[in-house]
């Protein structure tokens, strides 16, 4: 059998199944015709047979890649059901999400070091030496800023006038914590450089800021203001981090694939553990705006708070159940067997 001949010849079909594919990612199988529906089936059957003789005949392993991934892709489209998106949204987000972070949990340990050393290291080094606070990150950004440094010198939370505007504070704070993890993935994209940087900085801002409240004796105001919704908060972060450090490695170590077959794979692993992060980012924003700032509730009561976010956090995320997680991460690894 002529090798080369043979790939002539089948490309085109492939091609034009990926055209359809595209197609339908864009607008749904809905968005195509009955004649397209049916080339759509055809040529998932072709392609698959193709596949089965690409294997059997050793080609390139990037020739079966890229029929691995049409041939995926295809019978999702051609097998799939009528689907209750909701039903779906609720089935990652109880099953898939946590199979994610336990299937990656390597990468979200290295994400939590990446920010708990720069942390321990500002807070020891401003308790050590004050003015290890006004180093400049950038030009004219201190580690702390100079309005922080006059509430912490009054003794003085910043945070206090979150309890007096608790609605809005709720939704300002929400979306500056989603900001925080979407900077976190998203900056994988640098090559996982962009993601180390926004790791190690808040770790160092945080770790200058407690340090210093300790220096003046705010600290204990601080973490109590900081427990109630802390465990979401940083493990939301951290989880976003670890999802851009996995892209970030795609891009510099892409193993036996193509590197944009390995980003592309990998952005969708990512992207659904940054999406996971969301609903908990709601919660610790909520519990941020309504909970932490409230001067009638002892720390005692906010430790508490603290304690129940950790336990049914670990719980959620660390418990098996189902097997939805773990299919989908099957189907989009182009090194497992079709269906």
């Amino acid at each position: 059998m002529n090798v080369e001949r043979w790939l002539k010849t089948r490309r085109p079909a492939w091609e034009k199944l990926e055209e359809l594919l595209n197609l339908t990612d864009k607008r749904g199988v809905a968005g195509l015709d009955r004649q397209q529906l049916q080339e759509l089936g055809r040529l998932y059957r072709t392609t698959s047979g193709d596949l089965s003789r690409a294997r059997a005949l050793k080609l390139s392993s990037d020739v079966q890649t890229y029929l691995n991934n049409l041939v995926v892709r295809a019978h999702n489209q051609v097998y799939q059901t009528d689907r209750n998106r909701w039903l779906d949204l609720g089935r990652f987000l109880w099953e898939g999400f946590p199979a994610l972070i336990r299937e990656n949990i390597l990468y979200v340990v290295l994400s939590t070091s990446l920010f708990c050393i720069p942390f321990g290291f500002s807070y020891y080094s401003v308790i050590k030496d004050p003015t290890f606070a006004q180093l400049e990150v950038g030009q004219g950004q201190p580690l702390v800023s100079e309005e922080m440094w006059h509430y912490i010198e009054k003794k003085q939370l910043w945070t206090d006038q979150v309890a007096n505007f608790s609605p809005p504070m709720f939704s300002f704070i929400a979306t500056n914590n989603i900001k925080v993890a979407i900077m976190a993935f998203a900056f994988g994209a640098l090559l996982g450089i962009g993601t180390i940087y926004v790791l190690i900085m808040n770790g160092l801002s945080i770790g200058t800021t407690l340090g210093l409240c300790k220096v003046h004796g705010m600290e204990p105001m601080l973490l109590q203001f900081v427990a109630p919704h802390g465990v979401l908060e940083l493990t939301s972060i951290f989880i976003s981090g670890a999802a851009g450090l996995l892209m970030g490695k795609s891009l510099l170590f892409p193993g036996r694939y193509k590197r944009s077959d390995a980003f592309r794979l990998s952005a969708r692993k990512a992207l659904g553990m940054f999406a996971g992060t969301v609903p908990l980012l709601l919660i610790a924003g909520c519990i941020e705006s309504f909970v932490s700032p409230r001067t009638d509730l002892s720390p005692d009561t906010k430790y508490v708070v603290s304690l129940c976010t950790f336990i049914c956090l670990s719980l959620y995320l660390f418990i098996p159940r189902g097997s939805t997680g773990n299919t989908t991460v099957e189907k989009d690894n182009p090194g497992q067997p079709s269906p």
